[in-house]
């Protein structure tokens, strides 16, 4: 679940950060980064954590 849904943001990134102007194309892809890793974390956290609860 968490790989999906990061693989899904990561590609709406890829297309968004393509209409950043060439000055700010460096700083843009590494805040891109760091927010689809931070995704993946908050999100597997998340899911582990459901599940964990649903065998319990």
């Amino acid at each position: 679940m968490a790989l999906v849904t990061t693989v899904l943001l990561a590609g709406y990134v890829m297309l968004t950060l393509r209409s950043v102007s060439p000055d700010w194309q460096a700083t843009a892809r590494t805040v891109g980064a760091v927010a689809v890793v931070a995704w993946y974390l908050l999100t597997y956290r998340i899911a582990m954590r459901i599940a964990l609860e649903w065998l319990r």
